[in-house]
């Protein structure tokens, strides 16, 4: 097989020449090209060229000079339709696509009420309520994790703890040391937490009773292998890898209009002032991410931001391309933090504010998965062949020629990248959480 020669000067094969070409297309034309041939079907399901096309899409989609970020959002144009939908922002903010559902037509009598949970690395997590419009006391939930490019989904396994009457807050992040994809569930302080893995599809209590429990309804940002969330007390994380909480970790100012964000690769807290309804945000970075290990550090932050935005702050979502923050002022508003100048998102969707998160198209597999078909043509997205541990296997390996794509370069989010919502203030919200369902 012939060589070619690469700007560095190294000599490269043609499969090695092949993969950066495939790792710069969008997941549907790899999706076709799988028919070229079973050589180009084997390179496209592999490890490598999976691992180098997220690597390529999470790192362009950082970049400060990345002009368009898709996010993933719930419709609710009205009672029957809360599907998914990819909106992209940009010079020319639109709607690129129409999600439907990670379940298959069918599976359900109705389109039962459904709600995000998170997005990491393309992959999305989604909860169901499936008894909502039988107006029962009981709730069940299914969750699922899902891959809207290739239209993998999963349904995950029931999990152990019954919520009866009291809601879930809910929660989906990355292990990049294990390579898995996990959910946690916290009910209450009386109650121990769940943690599923995708890996080994299987639930498990975390038996250690918990300080505190999340304020709102969602464990909302993954960052550097942890989940973030604004408890009661401070500031709560969870080791996805450990899987172990920490608990009350100090704020710099505390408000309950807060949320955890990823600042230029750091993890911060973004504060405004939603009940004054003043158009200032300050923005802190945590100092050193050693009081995240439980070993009793202190946290210190830095301000890092002060930001006059112009508008009625109502919720701020997150910083979704380095320079980017985006806000809810009764509509989306978008503000360079380089530039100090803000717009107006232009759309005509309507969409829950509290969900929305930024989205990364990947050709990462989900294990045990099924597609799904909301139309007549199901066509090219067959099942992957490829699963998780194949893809964390070889990503624990180092090339000998140290080939960059052997590793998978994890970014960050958004308030949701990296391989990264709110309700309304409950009186009783100190022993139980809210639920991603009670919208």
């Amino acid at each position: 097989m012939g060589k070619k020669q690469n700007a560095g000067g190294e000599r490269l094969k043609e499969e090695d020449l092949l993969i950066e070409v495939l790792s710069r297309l969008d997941v549907r034309t790899l999706l076709v090209c799988k028919a070229v041939s079973k050589t180009w079907h084997s390179l496209i399901s592999s490890p490598t060229l999976v691992k180098c096309h997220l690597s390529r899409a999470i790192t362009s989609s950082s970049s400060e000079d990345n002009k368009k970020t898709a996010l993933i959002v719930r419709l609710f144009n009205n009672e029957e339709d809360s599907s998914f939908s990819l909106y992209q922002l940009g010079g020319c903010d639109d709607n690129v696509a129409h999600l439907d559902f990670p379940y298959s037509t069918g599976d359900y009598p109705c389109a039962p009420p459904s709600f995000l949970i998170g997005c990491v690395c393309g992959i999305v997590c989604v909860s169901v309520i499936v008894n909502f419009r039988w107006f029962t006391t009981e709730k069940r939930t299914d969750i699922y994790i899902w891959n809207p490019a290739t239209k993998q989904s999963k349904l995950v396994p029931g999990h152990t703890l019954d919520n009866g009457k009291r809601n879930a807050a809910l929660g989906f992040g990355f292990d990049p040391i294990d390579f898995d994809f996990k959910v946690v569930r916290v009910l209450s302080k009386d109650t121990f937490p769940e943690v599923y893995s995708l890996n080994k599809n299987v639930w498990r209590n975390i038996e250690t009773r918990l300080s505190d429990i999340p304020y709102r309804h969602r464990i909302e940002t993954c960052l550097h292998g942890f989940l973030f969330a604004i408890g009661h007390n401070g500031m709560m994380a969870f080791d996805l890898n450990k899987e172990v909480f920490i608990c009350d970790i100090s704020l710099p100012v505390r408000s309950n209009d807060t949320c955890v964000a990823d600042f230029k690769d750091s993890v911060a807290v973004i504060i405004f002032n939603f009940s004054e309804k003043v158009d200032r945000i300050k923005l802190w970075s945590l100092d050193d991410e050693a009081c995240l290990r439980g070993v009793g550090v202190e946290a210190s932050w830095t301000m890092m931001l002060t930001i006059d935005v112009g508008v009625r702050v109502d919720w701020v979502f997150g910083i979704f391309n380095s320079v980017e923050l985006l806000l809810a002022s009764g509509d989306l508003f978008l503000y360079n933090l380089n530039k100090k100048v803000g717009r107006y998102i232009d759309t005509d969707l309507f969409f829950d504010f509290h969900e929305v998160f930024k989205y990364t198209e990947t050709l990462l597999p989900v294990p045990g998965s099924k597609l799904v078909n909301w139309s007549d043509d199901v066509d090219d997205n067959e099942e992957s062949s490829t699963d998780l541990e194949e893809v964390s296997e070889e990503s624990r390996i180092d090339s000998e020629d140290d080939d960059e794509r052997s590793s998978v370069g994890v970014g960050s989010e958004d308030g949701n990248e990296e391989c990264t919502g709110d309700s309304e203030d409950d009186d009783d919200s100190e022993e139980k959480s809210s639920d991603s369902g009670d919208e």
